[in-house]
C-alpha cells in the first residue's frame, strides 16, 4: 500500500505542477513538488528508498516535460540519496529541520542538474541559471514545507506511508 501512495502522490504532484502551479508561479518560477516529496522520504527513510523514490520520480518528471531523458531521474536520486545519509541524525520531527533540508537539497540538485545539463550539450549558464532559476525554486520549495510536512511526516509514522516491515523486523 505504501508504494502505491507514493506512486499516487508523485503522480499527484506532478499533474500540479504542470496545471495549477503554472498559474501560481512567481516571476516565473514554480515550486518542484515531486522534488520535495522525494526530500521528505529520504529524510524519513534513509537513503537507499530515498533514491529509489527520486530515481522512479525524476523519471516520470523527464518522460513528462524533460528534453534529455534521465537528467532528473538522476540528480534527483542522487539528492535522495544524499539526504537520505542525514535520516538519523536530524531531530525530524522540528519543522526547521525539513524546511533547511529543503532548501538545501532543491540548491544541490538544481547545482546537478546545471552540471548534468552542460555535459549532455545543453547551452545553459551554470551562475545564472543557479541564480535565476535554482535559488528560487528552492525559496518557494521551503515555503511549502510547512504546509505538507506535518501531514506527511504523520503518514510516514502512522499512516499509509509507514514501514510496516520495518516496524516488524
Amino acid at each position: 500500500m505504501r508504494y502505491i501512495v507514493l506512486a499516487v502522490a508523485v503522480v499527484v504532484a506532478l499533474a500540479l505542477e504542470s496545471t495549477i502551479f503554472p498559474v501560481l508561479s512567481v516571476a516565473g518560477i514554480k515550486p518542484d513538488l515531486v522534488l520535495i516529496i522525494v526530500i521528505f522520504f529520504a529524510l524519513l527513510n534513509g537513503s537507499r528508498p530515498g533514491a529509489v523514490l527520486g530515481f522512479f520520480g525524476g523519471l516520470l518528471e523527464d518522460l513528462l516535460i524533460g528534453k534529455f531523458i534521465g537528467i532528473n531521474a538522476l540528480t534527483m536520486m542522487i539528492t535522495g540519496l544524499v539526504v537520505g545519509q542525514i535520516e538519523n541524525k536530524v531531530y525530524r520531527e522540528n519543522i526547521v529541520v525539513p524546511v533547511i533540508l529543503t532548501y538545501a537539497g532543491s540548491v544541490f540538485c538544481e547545482i546537478l542538474f546545471l552540471l548534468f545539463a552542460r555535459l549532455v550539450g545543453m547551452n545553459i549558464p551554470f551562475w545564472g541559471g543557479l541564480a535565476r532559476v535554482g535559488i528560487p525554486v528552492a525559496i518557494y520549495n521551503s515555503c511549502l514545507v510547512p504546509l505538507v510536512y506535518g501531514k506527511f511526516y504523520r503518514s510516514s509514522t502512522k499512516g499509509w506511508l509507514k514501514n510496516r516491515q520495518a516496524a516488524q523486523v
